[in-house]
């Protein structure tokens, strides 16, 4: 479906910039190439007057804003701001008429505002460009494993670009390139060839670019399209593995950077704040409140940096429709009657008993953590009610936070674990599969066949594979059941490729292969990611243990001292100090530090922040226990 843009721009902004667009191409030469690149449905003329158009209006209304706040302003302060200038004499002498023209230099601001948002909006191709270049590049190597497999089997040059094209749920941007290919052909009647050198010449991407130019030149020349997507698939793999490494290294680096910014100079700062209190200079309450503002921003926007930067994409299987409609209640009466009604309470109630009865009825694999947290959310707040009046506060909120995060935690770790030992024994179970589809059996005497191995829960669910067959499910479908019992991302890779496989040919054994070689380098990659990442997870440990050790000598032993002494001169200078004050801030502050630590922990170590849970948790106990009953 073709994508459309609505912005508003009146027509007669578009016929002037049309004209003068024509008079100067070559002025917007690289601002059409962006927008071509970017697949941003708009003309060149109309990008540049909606450019035009809403600069104006913001010259407008800076310029009244500006006005106002100049009006608003008294006249002196031009000679506040001049006075360390050359111009103060200039000011001097022309003050009287500076003054009532003063209003007017809020003019400026319109300008600043029409010059921003020119830019804004004519930068936004090349941003959009941009991520699409990275998120091409990043699914490259996927889709052409896909189509390898696929065209081992037989599938045409066409039917290759086409499956690509309509995935656009597992190779997101790149799938939109492919679907212009399709378009081109099926909608203008281009020819295969021409549609594929439009998209070689306008993608932001020059690895897709150099794949489709050797891709057309392999078609045109009546070469072997197997041989060639096996050498790029072979080419991007090994760009892949250094693209692995690199990012390693970087973890590295941005542990130490986040042990440095966000755990050593928190507390440095903290201390040389407490010293400057202590000599009247107050600032401690304003500092809290920074950093309970600027750590969580930052912590999340780091998360979001290294999720971003992870060679290797995520995807979702697609649901398979299981042919359940709507329950109905049809009204049977003597009377001819063409209607029905839905039973919209049997049908609420079903979900409901869905919903309390979830936790219970699933595998822990395939458990769903949004629907068990009501649950314990629930039993938390009994718990809180139970002791709210009887202890402390904090303690009558450690106690039902912890009915939460620790059934929590044991969910998330074994689930991830299992998870994790089943993605181990996906390229065996690919290699088992495809060694014995080429000794002659086929796909359900196979599965028969690697029920009776120990691949631990891969057993099981091929046990249940292999079930679904007798009673008459279609083995694609068999697959895509696995993929959404069992939520592997790496199983979401490449259960497509074995889908389209199964769909071409029966002989499968070399795309099983592929898909073998190509889980092993993910299991791989993975497992040495943890392994390198595991030694910055424990120097976090050591840091938090630092801070606590550092504010425990100071609140017991420093501050300890001050307990009891009202504010003292010394030379003229006062010196006091609230104890009980400055251990209840630093405790907050090892708190948030803590907490926000567990979860960068989680997302260094293992790329996902749910796993920095129990770092978290860990760490806040910690934190109580030293501040509540240590010191």
């Amino acid at each position: 479906m073709r994508e459309t843009l609505r912005v508003y721009v009146p027509e007669s902004f578009v016929r002037i910039w049309t004209l003068r667009v024509k008079s100067k191409r070559d002025k917007y030469r690289e601002i059409e190439k962006a927008l071509l690149q970017a697949r941003l449905p708009l003309t060149l003329q109309r990008f540049i007057a909606i450019s035009r158009f809403y600069s104006l209006i913001s010259f407008f209304i800076g310029s009244i804003l500006g006005i106002a706040l100049f009006y608003i302003l008294s006249p002196s302060f031009i000679l506040f701001i001049t006075s360390r200038t050359p111009f103060y004499s200039f000011v001097i002498a022309h003050y009287p008429i500076i003054s009532k023209i003063f209003p007017l230099f809020g003019v400026v601001i319109g300008l600043i505002l029409y010059k921003l948002v020119s830019y804004l909006i004519l930068s936004y191709p090349f941003l959009v460009s941009s991520r699409r270049k990275s998120e091409i590049d990043l699914y490259i190597l996927d889709a052409v494993n896909m189509m390898y497999g696929m065209s081992i089997g037989g599938l045409p040059a066409y039917n290759l670009i086409k499956t690509i094209a309509e995935s656009k749920h597992i190779f997101g941007e790149l799938s939109r390139e492919f679907m212009i290919i399709v378009e081109m052909v099926e909608v203008f009647k281009k020819d295969l060839y021409e549609a594929m050198k439009f998209v070689r010449d306008t993608t932001p991407s020059e690895k897709l670019s150099g794949f489709l130019d050797g891709f057309v030149y392999i078609l045109q020349g009546g070469g072997n399209v197997t041989d060639f997507l096996k050498g790029k698939s072979e080419t991007y793999t090994e760009e892949r593995e250094v693209a692995f490494e690199s990012f390693i290294e970087f973890m590295g680096v941005f542990a130490e950077i986040y042990l440095a910014l966000f755990v050593l100079l928190p507390l440095f700062l903290l201390i040389i704040l407490v010293v400057m209190k202590l000599v009247g200079q107050d600032v401690l309450i304003l500092y809290r409140n920074a950093l309970f503002v600027i750590l969580p921003v930052s912590a999340v926007m780091l998360s979001w940096l290294i999720r971003s930067s992870i060679p290797a994409h995520r995807v979702m299987v697609e649901k398979v429709k299981e042919g359940r409609g709507t329950p109905l209640k049809a009204n049977v009466t003597d009377a001819f009657r063409d209607t029905f009604t839905i039973n919209r309470y049997k049908r609420i109630k079903n979900k409901l008993k869905r919903f309390v009865l979830h936790p219970f009825t699933e595998n822990i694999y395939s458990l769903q953590i949004r629907f068990v947290i009501p649950h314990l959310v629930l039993i938390a707040a009994i718990f809180f009610a139970l002791l709210y009046n009887r202890v402390s506060i904090e303690l009558a909120t450690l106690i039902p936070l912890s009915v939460v995060l620790l059934p929590l935690i044991t969910l998330i770790e074994i689930k991830e674990r299992i998870i994790r030992k089943a993605e181990e024994r996906i390229p065996d179970m690919f290699s088992e599969l495809a060694m014995l589809n080429e000794a002659g059996l086929t796909i359900f005497e196979g599965l028969n066949i690697l029920t009776k191995t120990e691949m631990g829960i891969l057993t099981k669910e091929i046990e249940t594979m292999r079930r679904e067959l007798e009673w008459g499910a279609l083995i694609p479908r068999a697959f895509m059941r696995l993929g959404l019992r069992l939520k592997s991302e790496i199983l979401a890779k490449v259960i497509p490729v074995v889908v389209r496989s199964l769909e071409v040919t029966p002989t499968i054994k070399d795309a099983f292969n592929i898909v073998a070689s190509y889980a092993e380098t993910e299991v791989r990659f993975r497992n040495r990611l943890r392994s390198s990442m595991f030694l910055y997870v424990i120097i976090i440990y050591m840091s938090i243990g630092v801070f606590l050790f550092i504010s425990y000598v100071v609140v017991k032993n420093f501050l300890s001292s001050f307990s009891g002494i009202g504010a003292t001169e010394f030379g003229g200078i006062s010196v006091g100090i609230d104890v009980e004050f400055t251990k209840e801030l630093f405790f907050q502050i090892t708190l948030l530090v803590s907490i926000l630590s567990g979860i960068i922990a989680g997302v260094i170590g293992e790329c996902k922040a749910v796993l920095g849970i129990k770092h978290a948790y860990i760490f806040a106990v910690l934190t109580y226990i030293v501040f509540y009953y240590i010191i």
